[in-house]
């Protein structure tokens, strides 16, 4: 595991955070849930090409936000098997505690309803669009 990756992890593990980005000295920390420590990084005009994350799920809309920003290597509590498998399809180390068939929703009766909203797609842009407007409709 890189460097990096360790910090973002122990970062993750020790302060109770949920989203850690690291590389060098710069560590960005979230505790917020979901996809929007990913999304609003993503959003932020910053570069993070080359940058290792810490997330305590990562499912296949997180994977798919995470090749968006350029991560070069993933940890993660928990990541489904779709998730893993497109990060590794796209070049990008993983590491995981736990791995699953899929991420559930809240109340565990169905898939993670942005993991869903971009089942069948394997284009990033097109898959970034659609969790967009799944987010936009979810808040409806």
């Amino acid at each position: 595991m890189h460097p990096d990756l360790e910090k973002a992890k122990s970062a993750l593990k020790s302060e109770n955070c949920t989203c850690v980005l690291a590389l060098g000295n710069v560590i960005f920390r979230s505790s917020e849930s979901g996809l929007k420590p990913l999304m609003d990084w993503m959003y932020s005009g910053n570069n993070y090409m080359g940058f290792m994350v810490a997330d305590k799920i990562v499912g296949r809309a997180a994977a798919f936000i995470i090749i968006a920003m350029g991560i070069r290597e993933v940890y993660a509590e928990v990541i489904s098997e779709p998730a893993k498998k497109l990060l590794e399809n796209n070049q990008i180390s993983v590491t995981a505690e736990t791995v699953v068939p899929e991420i559930l929703n809240a109340d565990k009766t169905d898939v993670y309803p942005l993991d869903k909203s971009v089942e069948g797609i394997e284009n990033a842009a097109d898959a970034l669009m659609t969790i967009e407007l799944a987010i936009v409709r979810m808040n409806l």
